[in-house]
């Protein structure tokens, strides 16, 4: 077996990194949300993505063109429908016991599981897989080069896979605990020509509040 790198031997064990939440987060939140779902297959059962949407089409008589399915890091599958009602009607029905034997089970997506969750392996959360949030987990020491087309277009999504340029491997951390927060009110614009005639932006009188999740980084 080949040796590793000796500048990726002395990577941090661990390190913390903290996202704050953007438009883009929050939309991203808004629609996993009220669209999607999780899925898993019965135990020993192995199905690929288009066996998965067939199966949904036929049995909810989901049209097959709104319905998304990607890998998912956490289940087996992650499911995105067009129509928020065709993500209720699953989700009245979320068990599906397909005339072949095929079985799968369903549950609305939810932040804060997997920011519970223990044993997650790779961890970025999908309202999180961002552009932005990478760059910050990789650290200032790194820089984006290139995001992986099936990250990109988020046709897989157990894995954020990207090329990065950096000076030091070694400052790459081996394990995160990533903290997305809440997005901010959209704030008034600190070039405005004339400050004093804008409206007083009061400061925040709560904490600011989010999840944190663990995350493994995997330098190849």
């Amino acid at each position: 077996m080949a040796g590793v790198p000796s500048d990726l031997v002395s990577r941090p064990e661990l390190s913390y990194c903290m996202v704050a939440g953007t438009v883009e987060v929050e939309r991203l939140h808004v629609l996993y949300t009220v669209r999607s779902v999780v899925a898993w297959t019965g135990e020993g059962q192995h199905v690929d993505l288009n066996t998965i949407a067939d199966d949904v089409h036929s049995a909810y008589r989901i049209h097959r063109n709104d319905i998304q399915v990607t890998k998912y890091h956490l289940e087996n599958f992650f499911l995105t429908f067009t129509i928020h009602g065709d993500r209720e009607a699953v989700l009245q029905e979320p068990r599906l016991v397909t005339r072949s034997g095929r079985e799968y089970f369903f549950r609305p997506w939810d932040e804060k599981k997997n920011a519970e969750a223990a044993d997650i392996i790779e961890g970025v959360p999908m309202h999180a897989r961002t552009e932005d949030s990478v760059a910050k987990l990789i650290g200032p020491w790194c820089s984006v080069h290139y995001i992986e087309e099936d990250t990109r277009r988020r046709n897989y999504n157990r894995t954020f896979d990207v090329w990065v340029w950096t000076s030091d491997p070694s400052s790459i951390p081996k394990v995160l605990r990533l903290t997305v927060t809440r997005p901010d009110e959209e704030g008034h614009p600190m070039n405005t020509p004339f400050p004093d005639l804008e409206p007083e932006q009061p400061a925040p009188r709560e904490p600011k509040k989010g999840l944190t999740y663990p995350v493994i980084i995997h330098v190849d």
